[in-house]
Order: C-alpha cells, then structure tokens, then sequence
C-alpha cells in the first residue's frame, strides 16, 4: 500500500475487504497517544486490544498491547499477550483477568 499512498498517506486494512487510508503519519496509535496526553496518562499505562492491521501501531505504542486469538498473523506478531479469540470474548477475558489481578483500576 506504500507503493500506492507514498509518503502523502496511511494506508492499513481492518477486514477482509476492507482499506483504510488517512492522512500521513495518522493512526490509532497518534490519536491514543494525543488523548492520553491530552489528559495525563503515561503510555505505560495504557492497555490496547486488537485484531487487524489497522490495530498495529496502536498495539505497540500502548504500554501493554493485547491481541485476540483470531487476530490477523501481523496483529499477533507484534502483541504483548494474546487472549482468546473475540468469538471467545477475548477482550472481556482480557480485561478481566487485568481488573481481578489488580493490573488496572477500574474507572
């Protein structure tokens, strides 16, 4: 998609048929990362789950990135830990599993 986009544009996919283009430099992970310090959370604190290529570089930036089992091969790669699938309730096990260890407060 790089060789489409250049340097003008992001382009990632979130599905099967589906392509995502935004502007250069503008992701999940920038827009996380301006939110958080828009309201003073450190990256280290921050838990992202995914599934799809779109998800990457929101996964690496937060402090603890977290895909589903049926997450796509790239999304896996590059994830912290990996919970069930989201036929499985991944994310709820997930977070769970993070509420009752103490890992993170809930709100």
């Amino acid at each position: 998609m790089t060789r489409i986009c250049g340097e003008d544009a992001t382009a990632t996919i979130s599905g099967e048929v589906l392509v995502e283009i935004s502007a250069a430099g503008v992701t999940k992970a920038y827009a996380l990362a301006a939110l958080c310090e828009e309201i003073g959370i450190d990256r280290a604190a921050v838990v992202a789950l995914g599934d799809m290529p779109n998800d990457i570089p929101m996964l690496e930036w937060a402090g603890l990135g977290i895909a589903v089992a049926n997450a796509h091969p790239d999304v896996i790669a590059v994830a912290d830990e990996i919970t069930a699938s989201n036929d499985a309730d991944g994310v709820a096990v997930a977070l769970e599993r993070l509420l009752l260890d103490g890992a993170v407060e809930a709100p």
